[in-house]
């Protein structure tokens, strides 16, 4: 029996407009451009799909639903081990920021729930960070540095 367990990440103030935020998030292979090195290979991406092969483990997700400028949605491909939705929330402040937040939504049985129930918040606040400070680094005319971003929680 599956049960579904929701984390609701931090919300942080991204220095850049909604609009450009969902450009970024609404379209999948921008995501991606910029793996480091490492990882070349291990992720493909289009418009609408990401497909994750690491550490023998594999990990696809397709975009479900966009608000224009204000949701993203993914959800698992259907060929994960794993059903989930992830949903980039973005608000605007003023004319050039936005106040950002991620949800996440997985069926965990209780095998899985017990492994990663508490690595869930954990991941949602690493990616809320790395975004955070991509974002808000960029925004500041400084090159984002995609060399030293790494898996956002380890769940080994």
């Amino acid at each position: 029996m599956s049960d579904v367990t929701k984390v609701t990440g931090r919300e942080v103030l991204l220095k850049r407009p909604p609009m450009v935020l969902f450009g970024l998030f609404g379209d999948l292979s921008l995501l991606v451009q910029n793996v480091p090195e490492e990882y070349g290979g291990k992720i493909t991406a289009d418009r609408d799909s990401v497909r994750i092969e690491y550490k023998g483990i594999s990990l696809g997700f397709v975009v479900a639903r966009r608000e224009p400028f204000s949701l993203v949605e993914l959800k698992d491909d259907g060929k994960s081990f794993l059903n989930f939705s992830v949903t980039f929330h973005m608000d605007p402040v003023g004319l050039d920021s936005t106040l950002f937040h991620i949800e996440l939504a997985a069926e965990l049985n209780f095998m899985m729930k017990m492994m990663l129930g508490n690595k869930l918040q954990e991941m949602v606040d690493s990616i809320t960070d790395q975004i955070e400070k991509a974002v808000n680094s960029y925004a500041e005319g400084n090159p984002v540095d995609f060399s030293n971003i790494k898996p956002p929680v380890s769940f080994s």
